[in-house]
């Protein structure tokens, strides 16, 4: 504990004051009730600790998608501000995770591709990829179909991951993609944990990413029986072999059952039952992401000097910027503050 106490202090008092500036339940109520994005970025600019990213900003002339920007952005600084206070193997394994913002901002590209037909549109949104990527971005952007756009990601792992859609045509769609780039980071963050980290940290890990992963397979095979009429036998190459909380025979039920409702009843069996116990696929997405916001809260408590608060702090930041995103979102399409509520984790 002596040796956690002081290998963490500095991050962790670092997190505290980071953790005192984030946005309060009142922030969203007010964020909730402007009807532009020029009057939310001017609350953000003067009422919270975004006053920094916005300062150089003329929040009257701003549109929804560079504000989107500015505050994904704040979430990348935030991540390099703590890294300099981590030091070997744990800093080695934090590049690994890392890559989830990599991948998230190819999933962006890739979904322009697919509806737009054009990456140009959503450049503003690519905070990693331009800053920190380790892909050719302009070569990317050129892309004109999904096919070329993965031919283009030659010379990264990437390609190696979804290469094979190259010449599977069958599969060829953004769900089979996605799936497989999360396939990868999950695979990959179980096996860098198990080689790089130790004791406390590795079980921290374990848990954060490890009841992910149960989760997302779960809804995986929700989403594969529901909406794309998957064969099981495509669906078990879906699902990420690490497992935490989630047993093998579990999954191979819901593979197995029948249908939809079937899989809701095997759900039921499982520690994820609250998780999954709505009616809708909307309230499936919002208590997932507040069974993640109630857990890194609980690490930020209980496991202070540990990996855990700084997994905690930017887990809790991602969702505080997707709460932004969504209130901009329901402006947008000009639904009254009681619907936008429903969207917004606090």
């Amino acid at each position: 504990m002596l040796l956690s106490m002081f290998k963490y202090s500095g991050l962790t008092a670092k997190i505290a004051v980071m953790m005192g500036r984030m946005l309060k339940v009142q922030d969203y109520e007010e964020l909730i009730k402007k009807r532009s994005v020029q009057d939310m970025a001017a609350y953000l600019k003067y009422n919270t600790a975004y006053k920094a990213v916005l300062k150089d900003v003329n929040e009257k002339v701003i549109h929804r998608g560079q504000l989107e920007r500015i505050c994904k952005a704040s979430l990348v600084d935030d991540y390099m501000k703590l890294f300099r206070f981590i030091r070997g193997n744990v800093k080695t394994f934090l590049k690994f995770a890392f890559l989830r913002y990599e991948i998230e901002d190819l999933k962006i590209l890739l979904r322009a591709l697919d509806t737009e037909h054009n990456t140009w549109i959503v450049r503003d949104s690519l905070v990693f990829l331009e800053k920190y990527g380790t892909v050719d971005i302009e070569k990317l952007a050129t892309s004109k179909t999904i096919s070329e756009f993965i031919q283009n990601l030659k010379g990264s792992v990437y390609y190696d991951v979804l290469s094979p859609f190259i010449t599977n045509l069958q599969h060829l769609n953004l769900f089979s993609i996605e799936m497989s780039l999360d396939m990868y980071f999950f695979s990959l963050i179980w096996k860098q944990k198990e080689k790089l980290l130790r004791r406390q940290d590795e079980k921290i890990i374990s848990h954060s990413f490890g009841s992910e992963t149960d989760m997302l397979n779960i809804l995986w095979i929700y989403r594969c029986k529901k909406f794309y009429d998957i064969p099981k036998e495509i669906i078990y190459s879906y699902v990420i072999s690490y497992r935490y909380k989630l047993s093998k025979e579990k999954i191979i039920a819901m593979v197995e059952a029948k249908d939809t409702d079937e899989v809701k009843s095997i759900i039921q069996t499982t520690k994820y039952a609250e998780v999954f116990g709505g009616k809708s696929d909307h309230y499936y997405e919002k208590s997932f992401t507040h069974y993640v916001h109630k857990m890194h809260k609980k690490f930020l408590r209980n496991n202070r000097f540990s990996i855990g608060s700084l997994m905690a702090y930017l887990h809790l930041k991602e969702i505080e910027i997707r709460n932004i995103v969504s209130i901009i979102e329901g402006i947008r399409y000009d639904l009254p503050a009681d619907e936008i509520r429903k969207y917004v984790v606090m």
